[in-house]
Formats: C-alpha cells, structure tokens, sequence
C-alpha cells in the first residue's frame, strides 16, 4: 500500500457516504400569520435559504376543521413540524373539546409518523379574547398531556400588529429569528452530513508512506 495518496481515501469515503439531511424537511403548518409575502415563514427562508422550509398554510384555518394529510410521511427520517395554529378557533362558537380533540389527533399522527413536533402557541390577541385565552389552555393543556414541545411567544407585541392579529414585517422577523433559535437548540440548521455505511477502519494513507 505504499505510496497510495490520501485523496483515495477521501474518495472511498465519499462513495460510501449517504446523505442523512438532504432531504429533511421544515413542515410548517398554520393560517394567515403563517402564509402572507412578509410573514415569517418567508422571513425564514430568506434569511436561511439552505433550510427545506416548506409551507402547509391557509388563510382561515381552524385547528377544529384542519386534518393533517394521511399520505404526510417523515422523508427524512428527521422531518420537524412547526405547528402555528388556533387564532381562528377563537372567532367561532364551537365547543372547546372540539378543538381540544382536534388538536390532540393532530399531534397523535404526527407523532406516530416519527416528525419532531414544534408547537407555538397562539398570541392572546385583546379583539379576541376570552375566546382565545380558552384556545390557548386547550392548546397547552393538550401538548404537556401529549408530552409536545410547546412555545409561548412571548415577544409578540400587539402594537406590532395591523389589526391586533397579524404581525407587521418586523415582528414576522421577530418570530423567524425565534424558529430559527429553536431549530438550532436541535441541530437542525445544518444543510447536508454524512454518514458512512462502509467499514470504519479503513486506513488512512498519507503521500510518502
């Protein structure tokens, strides 16, 4: 074996290694917070575009009528799922155990599909309360039974807001930088790694041995 340069080694390292974090993925799902130009789902791609951001938004969704597609698989093995839903559920009548039941089949799927789950809670807007501080308990109720990683926002400032609800561009960043430190607290910032399927004692050969 002597005289083999070491770019042989790299090269064999490089044939055998798979992939782990191409693929992974950032499942955000949520309503209008979550989906207009400057909203922070926008602001957090643009800020990291190596992250696989990928929106599950639409105006007006209720965590009471949401049903998480059947055919969602965990791609990666290593797929997180921001979960930014309630606000809506606060302007209806109904009952709060539908929403409680709701949410809980919610996180029940995910969890049983192997996504890692982050749940933000939805601000206490005043124009919405009582009704959105009972989604609220709900929301965290259900997330410490469910053993769910949950998150006050508690930067949000309602004078950052346009209507008391939805958030100015700069408080869609203060939300972004927000996600973003909570993705890193998981290792989860990184683009690409690798992990080696072949033997681990290959050996190393420097130019001259």
């Amino acid at each position: 074996m002597m005289g083999k340069p070491i770019y042989w080694w790299f090269f064999a390292l490089l044939c055998c290694a798979q992939p782990c974090l191409a693929d992974q993925r950032i499942i955000i799902i949520g309503d209008s917070i979550s989906e207009h130009i400057y909203c922070w789902p926008n602001e957090l791609r643009t800020d990291n575009p190596h992250l696989n951001a990928q929106l599950m938004t639409q105006s007006g969704r209720t965590i009471r009528d949401f049903s998480v597609p059947r055919d969602l698989r965990n791609v990666s093995g290593k797929d997180v799922v921001i979960y930014f839903l309630g606000t809506n559920d606060a302007f209806s009548g109904y009952p709060m155990r539908y929403v409680s039941e709701s949410f809980a089949s919610h996180m029940v799927l995910l969890k049983e599909r192997g996504f890692r789950i982050i749940v933000l809670i939805p601000p206490p807007a005043s124009v919405l309360m009582p009704k959105i501080a009972q989604v609220r308990t709900v929301i965290k109720q259900q997330s410490v039974r469910l053993d769910i990683e949950h998150h006050e926002l508690v930067f949000w400032d309602e004078s950052m807001t346009k209507d008391g609800i939805h958030p100015t561009p700069e408080l869609s960043r203060l939300v972004a930088d927000f996600v973003y430190t909570l993705l890193e607290a998981i290792g989860h910032v990184g683009y690409l790694t690798f992990a080696s399927e072949c033997a681990t004692d290959i050996p190393i050969y420097a130019h001259g041995q």
